[in-house]
C-alpha cells in the first residue's frame, strides 16, 4: 500500500505524485530565478522534512532560488537573511509521512470549510495585514492558527477522549478530489472535533507572506 507524503498543507498519495508535482513547479524557472510566493510556500513546507532542516535555514531563510548543477538540472538554494546561501535537495526531503502527521492532516481537512468560512467573514472586516500592513484579498490572505496552535489543540482534543492520535483510521478521498488529505472515518469524531474547534481555536488573518515568514524563521 502507498504510503502519504505530507508537509504543510499538502500531502500526495505516493512519492511519484510528490516528485512530479515538484518537478512541475521547479521547471518554471532558470538559474538564478527566485521563486514566486506560491512555490516558495511549496518548497519551504516540504524542506521541512530535510533531515538537515536547521543546519541548512541557518538563521533563517530570505528566499529560494532556482540554479543549474554541473548535470544542468535544476536544483534549489536556500538564500539566508544574513546573505549566505545553500544548496537543498528537495529531493531528498520526499519521503512517506509518519502516521501521526497523517492523522493530523486528517483533522485539518476536517475543518475546512469552517476555515474557508472565517477566511470569508474576515476578509471584509480585516483590511491590512495585522504583521505586514499589506492590503489583504481573499486570494493573498491566510488563516493563521495563534494560541493554542493547531497541534496542540487537537492534541488536547485526544488527550481528552484517550485516544492515540496514531490510531484514528482514515478513508482515502477519490482520485479525483483536489485535496488528497486523508479523511476521518468515524464521523461522530468528526463532528466532535469541529465544534471543539469552533470552541477553542483563535484565528487570525495574515497576508500569505507573513504566514510564509513564520516558517522560514
Amino acid at each position: 500500500m502507498a504510503k502519504p507524503i505530507a508537509f504543510g498543507d499538502y500531502q500526495f498519495r505516493t512519492k511519484k505524485s510528490a516528485t512530479e508535482e515538484a518537478r512541475r513547479r521547479i521547471s518554471n524557472y532558470e538559474a538564478n530565478d527566485r521563486l514566486n510566493a506560491e512555490d516558495e510556500m511549496f518548497f519551504t513546507s516540504l524542506f521541512t522534512l530535510h533531515s538537515e532542516f536547521a543546519e541548512k535555514k541557518g538563521v533563517g531563510i530570505s528566499y529560494i532560488k532556482v540554479q543549474r548543477d554541473f548535470h544542468n538540472n535544476r536544483c534549489l538554494y536556500i538564500c539566508r537573511v544574513d546573505g549566505s546561501e545553500i544548496d537543498c535537495s528537495w529531493v531528498h526531503c520526499i519521503q512517506p509521512a509518519p502516521q501521526k502527521t497523517v492523522v493530523s492532516m486528517a483533522f485539518r481537512r476536517a475543518v475546512k470549510q469552517i476555515i474557508i468560512a472565517y477566511k470569508t467573514a474576515q476578509i471584509d472586516n480585516v483590511v491590512v495585514c495585522p504583521i505586514l500592513k499589506t492590503k489583504l484579498t481573499f486570494y493573498n490572505s491566510h488563516v493563521s492558527y495563534l494560541s493554542p496552535s493547531f497541534e496542540n489543540m487537537l492534541n488536547n482534543f485526544l488527550d481528552d477522549r484517550e485516544i492515540d492520535i496514531t490510531s484514528v483510521a482514515l478513508v482515502n478521498p477519490k482520485p479525483d478530489d483536489e485535496d488528497q488529505r486523508g479523511k476521518v472515518a468515524d464521523q461522530n469524531l468528526v463532528e466532535e472535533w469541529r465544534s471543539y474547534h469552533k470552541n477553542n481555536a483563535t484565528l487570525q488573518l495574515l497576508s500569505a507572506e507573513a504566514n510564509l515568514r513564520k516558517l522560514k524563521s
